[in-house]
């Protein structure tokens, strides 16, 4: 399974050990990791001139894109990582967030989101706690449909996207989520 670990580079000198410690875990599990918090120096990252910004950022992105899991250090807070988390989600990622005793990651507590699960590890239990949040993650992940439909259906889907300006797979996924709370 494709990872992307994310954690601060300010917080790297408080807690490199544990992010290496989830990064050894992850690839021990048997999980592919991208990474650019572990060995870029904050001076490196801190001195990008403007186009290199965008190409990390981008860069940053891509991987994002093509992860299937993405897992944060969030112990040490960073704007930076909340933006890193924030896309992920609104990429449909799910996001596991890692954090140690006592450093709760309190704003990300107050987002609701079934994509995003908030533990705490210690470097006694990482492997264990990355193996459990993996395979809740794995029940998280959208699946792709395909439906055949009617030129009828179609053109009133192609409509509705427009006036409600979504997606017309977002429509249909409302209706169902609608039907599935009726029936609750």
């Amino acid at each position: 399974m494709k990872t992307y670990f994310v954690a601060s580079i300010k917080g790297r000198d408080s807690y490199f050990e544990n992010y290496k410690a989830i990064v050894d875990a992850l690839t021990g599990l048997g999980h592919s990791v991208a990474e650019f918090t572990l060995y870029p120096s904050k001076e490196y990252v801190y001195g990008l001139d403007a186009k290199e910004k965008k190409e990390f950022y981008e860069k940053m992105s891509k991987c994002i894109s093509e992860a299937d899991i993405v897992v944060v250090e969030a112990s040490y807070p960073s704007i930076n990582v909340g933006h890193e988390i924030t896309l992920a989600l609104e990429k449909g990622k799910p996001v596991i967030a890692l954090h140690i005793n006592g450093k709760e990651p309190h704003l990300l507590q107050g987002l609701l989101s079934e994509k995003l699960l908030i533990l705490e590890y210690s470097l006694d239990t990482i492997r264990e706690i990355l193996e459990y949040g993996i395979e809740e993650a794995k029940t998280r992940i959208d699946m792709r449909f395909t439906i055949l439909l009617p030129p009828k259906i179609v053109g009133y889907l192609n409509r509705i996207s427009k006036e409600k300006r979504i997606p017309r797979s977002v429509f249909i996924r409302n209706l169902i989520e609608d039907k599935m709370e009726e029936e609750k």
